[in-house]
């Protein structure tokens, strides 16, 4: 049982209007007794047409005195209805088409949001207008890099290497039969190891700012870019674990728990957490005709604006104090004054910071949140205003604190038992090759992974590795072997089980990823595969010995030699060329790369600079 200092805690009574809210108010009254006179007037439409015209340029209102932030937010949001309202037939049936492909293939990648995917491939490829897209079908501006081996087409891009300077080069792009296969070769492309930390995030924000981190892209803008495009077209409407389509999860368990996991890290200092309590204000009648303060607590204002949004508002009762919430659930039928109970995902845990922690806590509660799912005896829990932000929570199922349970009584009344994604996508026959693939683990942890998936997948891998029935359609051996480089299956022994339990030939696979490495020792580029091993692309260790195959031993020595000073005269052109695809990186990483690798940095930026 952690302490819990620092939280502030739920409203349990009617919230006090602060003394600089009364100043606000006395101020407003002043305004509205001056409305009458011809000056007042036009000194409104002036003040009115001011920040209607300044709107457009100000992303943060946190410092505004409530009543001028509201006046610019509704203009706002009215403005923001209207465009999407106006999206045309072509640019909705792009979106319905690439949300279409990115349903299909996000889950078995072990991808759980969708909207960032759609918006990325808005922004990169103009709607799909651009050459690139509409000739090639790459829609995510994707490079061939050191390991496509398919068709290619050399275009001009830019780049963004210094912020707010744009640097025009050629380079090589993916090129794709089809949206499917342009869409699914997104998701090939982010198997590189490099961007094994997108799966299982289930917040569009932090998915943008993560693939943006691992070096996805160089625009300076482009988390806000994206994030601008998913909220102006709604495309958290296409976010689901199970669909791409909303309403299948409206009015759920998973919705709720869904909609609190897209709000972690909103929070009061960039004023983000506004968004929540909105929602609360716009549905009426508000609980007592209190309408929340941006200044108020906000926990259970935040399990109230979830419930509003995703059509749970018979469930789950709509307060602002949490006090009044267990008034309304036990009034419902639905309050369980139980500290040992074992609350599922979507349940609401309310707490007494005052807690003896002796029997069934009875005291006024402080603090309520969202259960995201229990497991081995500890709740997960997601909470509004944990230390001013939306944040999870873990403690012991009868543990210290626990003021008690409301339990909705959801029209779809289904929860997923464990994991930050209670339910995990994908055909059947895809979640059983990623369990026997190991993906899943075992036991409990693969019961709660699976959700209510786990029997069909259970009773398809029990089919598989009986020889039951008839094994699912296999990858290629190419395929398999590009997923081998980028990590998926393991490295030694355990990449031979792998692919034997999933019913692939060990042997076949190893000798095409010794192929993919450079194949022969006697017809290798032994040069080129060691500075990719320097730039870190193979690992080290056994990972690396598995990757090189053959050649390990002609390529580490080659490393080296050039890590010890001796490599013989360099080719700077040919290690430009590889600055500007992207290879070396930017900035002091750049730098660090090359001169680990035994190059002379300023020799090949001044290269780099006469190439472009």
């Amino acid at each position: 049982m952690g302490t819990m200092q620092g939280t502030k805690t739920g409203t349990n009574t009617y919230p006090i209007i602060r003394p600089r809210n009364r100043d606000k108010f006395r101020y407003i009254s002043k305004f509205r007794a001056k409305k009458g006179t011809k000056l007042g007037i036009i000194l409104f439409l002036v003040l009115s047409l001011t920040l209607y015209t300044f709107l457009y340029t100000i992303s943060d209102y946190k410092n505004m005195p409530y009543f001028v932030y509201k006046f610019i937010y509704v203009i706002t949001q009215r403005e923001r209805r209207n465009e999407i309202m106006l999206l045309d037939a072509d640019k909705q049936k792009f979106v319905d088409d690439i949300a279409k492909c990115v349903k299909k293939y996000a889950g078995s990648y072990g991808i759980s949001v969708h909207s960032p995917i759609i918006a990325q491939a808005i922004l990169e490829s103009g709607w799909g207008k651009s050459k690139l897209a509409a000739d090639y079908h790459n829609y995510f501006g994707m490079k061939c890099g050191t390991k496509w081996t398919g068709p290619s087409v050399n275009m001009a891009t830019q780049e963004e290497y210094t912020a707010g300077t744009l640097t025009t080069i050629k380079d090589n792009f993916r090129v794709y039969d089809n949206m499917e296969d342009g869409v699914k070769g997104y998701f090939e492309f982010i198997q590189l190891s490099r961007y094994e930390n997108l799966k299982g995030i289930t917040a569009p924000q932090k998915y943008i700012e993560t693939i943006k981190n691992d070096g996805y892209a160089t625009s300076s803008t482009y988390v806000d870019s994206l994030m601008q495009i998913i909220k102006l077209y709604n495309l958290t409407a296409y976010d689901s674990a199970e669909s791409a389509e909303r309403e299948d999860i409206m009015g759920s368990r998973q919705a709720m728990i869904a909609k609190m996991q897209s709000w972690i890290g909103k929070n009061e200092v960039d004023g983000s957490f506004r968004e929540i309590i909105d929602i609360y204000n716009s549905h009426t009648p508000r609980a007592r005709g209190y309408k929340l303060q941006y200044s108020d607590e906000w926990c259970a204002g935040t399990v109230s604006a979830a419930a509003i949004a995703t059509g749970n508002t018979n469930a789950v009762p709509l307060e602002v104090s949490c006090h009044y919430m267990i008034e309304g659930a036990k009034a419902k039928g639905i309050w369980v004054e139980n500290d040992a109970y074992v609350p599922q995902g979507g349940d609401i845990i309310l707490y007494d910071w005052q807690d003896s922690g002796a029997g069934d806590n009875t005291g006024n509660p402080d603090h309520v949140g969202v259960v995201e799912y229990t497991s081995g005896g500890v709740i997960h829990v997601i909470e509004g205003n944990n230390g001013e932000k939306v944040a999870r929570r873990e403690l012991s199922v009868n543990g210290r604190y626990i003021r008690g349970f409301i339990v909705p009584k959801y029209s779809n009344n289904t929860a997923s038992s464990g994991g930050s994604t209670p339910t995990v996508s994908g055909t059947i026959d895809a979640l059983a090759r990623r369990v026997i693939a190991g993906e899943f683990g075992s036991g409990d942890a693969r019961k709660n992974a699976l959700g209510n998936k786990y029997d069909a997948v259970q009773a398809r891998v029990n089919e598989i590795l009986n020889g039951t029935a008839s094994a699912p359609a296999k990858k290629s051996v190419s395929e398999v072997a590009k997923e081998v480089l980028a990590g998926a299956w393991g490295n030694g022994d355990t990449r031979k089980q792998k692919l034997e339990a999933a019913g692939y030939n060990y042997s076949e696979v190893q000798a095409k990823v010794n192929s993919l490495t450079g194949g022969s020792s006697s017809s290798v580029d032994i040069d080129a595969l060691a500075r990719r091993v320097i730039a870190g692309e193979f690992g080290s260790g056994d990972a690396r010995k598995n990757a090189l195959g053959s050649n390990y031993d002609a390529v580490q020595k080659r490393v080296n030699e050039m890590l010890g000073g001796s490599s013989s005269s360099v080719n700077y052109a040919t290690i430009a060329k590889e600055v500007i695809a992207g290879k070396w990186g930017n900035g002091n990483d750049r730098k660090k790369k090359l001169e680990s690798a035994g190059y002379n940095y300023n020799e090949v930026q001044k290269e780099v600079n006469r190439l472009l």
